[in-house]
């Protein structure tokens, strides 16, 4: 487990060489919806490119439950990308086995991908479509709003 833990550093290390960055271990105090968290010391943080229905909208209760059974009992790493205007951490969140969270978010269908932030993320993008074209998740309710036109609302 130890070598799994230095392997997916090195892995992040070598991805972004050129970037100055960021990755801490990471404890979990609460989740506040599907794209937002605060750490054990209480460091407000965002899942970098995705965005979740909002609590008090359709589907907003079964996207921060979906992260939080993602994140439940498990060793998670954090890689900062930036911070935000809100002084919230924006960053993707790693298992201790290597895997996304940010990612299985869109794959499972939590999650919408937020283009205008990460429009570079074109694996983001295919897990969206591909969760779309199989109805996953928030995509088989009939008409699912996206979280920024529900915040205009």
């Amino acid at each position: 487990m130890k070598y799994r833990w230095l392997l997916l550093i090195t892995l992040v290390l070598m991805a972004d060489a050129y970037r100055e960055i960021d990755v801490t271990a990471l404890k979990i105090k609460r989740i506040s919806d599907g794209d937002t968290l605060v750490s054990t010391q209480d460091i407000r943080i965002r899942l970098w490119g995705i965005d979740t229905p909002e609590r008090d909208q359709p589907y907003g209760d079964s996207a921060t439950g979906a992260l939080a059974n993602m994140l439940d009992k498990r060793r998670l790493y954090l890689k900062t990308i930036d911070v935000d205007r809100f002084g919230r951490k924006v960053a993707i969140i790693y298992t201790a086995d290597g895997d996304e969270v940010n990612l299985k978010m869109f794959c499972d269908g939590h999650a919408w991908w937020y283009e205008r932030y990460a429009s570079r993320a074109s694996d983001y993008e295919q897990c969206q479509e591909d969760a779309q074209k199989n109805k996953r998740g928030l995509w088989a309710e009939e008409n699912p709003v996206a979280p920024w036109n529900w915040r205009r609302k």
